[in-house]
């Protein structure tokens, strides 16, 4: 053969060969963005499913969120197969998993914060608990926080990431808590009249107490010419702790008043 046929035979083979490796590779790319496609689509029916049944927003926002990284490293996957450096392709793939990870970090800490209060049995629906200055009843726990309503009827959502760093105090005993009802007098008052006056508005309101309990009355501080006093009190009912220290306050003024008025 002459070497212009051999020429000729080996530009036919090059045009033959590079069409077919473009198309091997075209195929391969079709193949991962179908195959991206399926598992997108499942995983966002996995996250809709397990996060449905806490916030239908949260998860739709996950599962958007997901569903782009899936995409996202789908599409780079595909593009490697085109010829894109790999290293390039592993770097913005491990970018963009820290980035969604960290965009999803206080939804983690509410699910890991979850099972921590679910596993050790810190408190259950209709606990009365105390989460750093909010107290109130359980009336809801779900993956993301815990619900809780006061005694003024407030209802409180406490992420559950939060009970998990602060301190807890489970106030529930046989329905029964221990309250502190404050009083600030002039020091020219006698303590002892004071006390007495405290006690005796405590015996009034005594079928809200605790039958097994004793009314205290305890000096918190003394300091600007006044004296800070506290009622001790056992209660039976969590949800009167206002109404009680709102009785007991408004029979001791009127009984505190009379005595000035001496």
């Amino acid at each position: 053969m002459s070497p212009k046929a051999l020429e000729t035979s080996s530009i036919l083979q090059a045009g033959i060969q590079i069409p077919y490796d473009l198309f091997l590779k075209l195929a391969i790319l079709f193949t991962i963005l179908i195959a991206t496609w399926i598992v997108s689509k499942i995983f966002g029916s996995l996250i809709s499913k397990a996060l449905g049944k806490v916030n239908q927003k949260v998860a739709r926002q996950a599962r958007r969120i997901a569903t782009s990284l899936i995409w996202l490293i789908g599409i780079l996957t595909g593009l490697g197969q085109l010829g894109l450096e790999m290293t390039l392709v592993f770097t913005i793939i491990i970018i963009s998993t820290v980035i969604f990870l960290l965009s999803i970090r206080d939804l983690l800490l509410n699910l890991g914060s979850y099972e921590v209060i679910d596993t050790y049995d810190l408190f259950k629906v209709g606990d009365w608990i105390q989460v750093g200055s909010f107290f109130g009843r359980v009336v809801n726990m779900n993956w993301m926080n815990t619900t809780i309503v006061t005694p003024e009827n407030e209802i409180i959502y406490i992420p559950n990431s939060k009970i998990i760093e602060d301190i807890v105090v489970n106030k529930t005993a046989s329905g029964e808590i221990r309250i502190s009802v404050p009083i600030t007098i002039d020091d020219a008052l006698q303590i002892s009249e004071v006390e007495k006056i405290l006690l005796e508005a405590a015996d009034e309101v005594k079928e809200e107490l605790s039958p097994n309990s004793k009314p205290e009355v305890r000096t918190i501080s003394v300091k600007n010419n006044a004296i800070e006093l506290g009622l001790l009190l056992k209660i039976n009912n969590p949800a009167k702790y206002s109404f009680i220290a709102s009785e007991i306050l408004k029979r001791a003024k009127i009984r505190i008043d009379e005595i000035k008025k001496k």
